[in-house]
């Protein structure tokens, strides 16, 4: 397995962070290792899409326009919209197979906690932080540790996710090229600043998700932070649930936590 970095020195964020559900968070602690999902799997449909793609797709014509030219003729659109069809399923899938050879793992950067991160992804639950070079270096050194079938990982990178805005693709597109299109995402998910860990592989695997190995659970150097807003009895609940699968006590009120209840403090 080989291994790269995508924009690592441009990063000033000292931390990254992934927001998750207690199961998930389990999961974490149970494993000692970051589930990488198959990017086809993921919700945005144009992961790993291309500006050339991008552009392509802006030209077809999938649809005759309600303010057509009524000079044109009828046999005009029909034969449009069949070419177009058919360029657009070639896109299609053509992306869907690049996917399947890309497995992820997102990540926050960040120096600080979240609350708009907490409501979208951690609402009731938990945020591991790592210190971000810290985890880059397990990362590196692990990916020669790796089993079957994490090992047919061919090339593994970490780094920046850039936010590009497809809408001015096709003025920008030599610009807007990126040597690994996994970490291209539109404008409008900027609001997350992301990190990932990208496994590609050369075949299309039939794993849905691959499991990444870390060292074991105690030796790891990290923080678990409860959601601000989890009351006193139920950070005590989670607490004791946590404590089974790790030795030391890991889980810590959110460094939020002061703000929110700011107006009912006594001293």
């Amino acid at each position: 397995m080989k291994w790269e970095t995508h924009h690592t020195k441009e990063i000033t964020e000292k931390y990254v962070y992934r927001y998750l559900t207690i199961e998930k968070l389990i999961d974490f602690l149970d494993t000692n290792s970051i589930y990488l999902a198959r990017l086809d799997k993921f919700e945005d449909n144009l992961e790993n899409i291309e500006p050339f793609d991008i552009n392509q797709l802006k030209f077809l014509t999938l649809s005759k326009p309600e303010n057509a030219n009524p000079e044109i003729p009828e046999s005009f659109w029909v034969e449009n919209i069949e070419k177009s069809k058919i360029k657009f399923k070639e896109i299609q899938n053509y992306l869907i197979e690049k996917q399947k050879k890309r497995y992820v793992s997102c990540w926050i950067l960040s120096d600080v906690e979240s609350f708009g991160m907490w409501d979208t992804y951690g609402k009731s639950g938990f945020v591991i932080r790592f210190e971000r070079e810290y985890f880059q270096k397990i990362i590196k050194e692990y990916t020669q540790k790796q089993t079957d079938p994490t090992s047919k990982i061919d090339l593994m990178v970490v780094g920046k996710v850039f936010y590009q805005n497809f809408e001015k693709m096709l003025i920008k597109e030599k610009e807007s090229l990126l040597r690994f299109s996994a970490f291209r995402k539109h404008l409008s998910f900027a609001h997350e600043s992301e990190y990932r860990i990208v496994g590609f592989t050369n075949e299309t695997e039939d794993e849905i998700g691959l499991r990444f190995k870390l060292p074991n659970i105690n030796e790891l150097d990290f923080e678990i932070f409860a959601n601000p807003k989890l009351t006193t009895f139920q950070f005590q609940q989670y607490s004791k649930i946590i404590e089974k699968y790790i030795k030391t006590q890991k889980l810590k009120e959110s460094e939020l936590k002061n703000w929110l209840e700011f107006r009912n403090m006594k001293y």
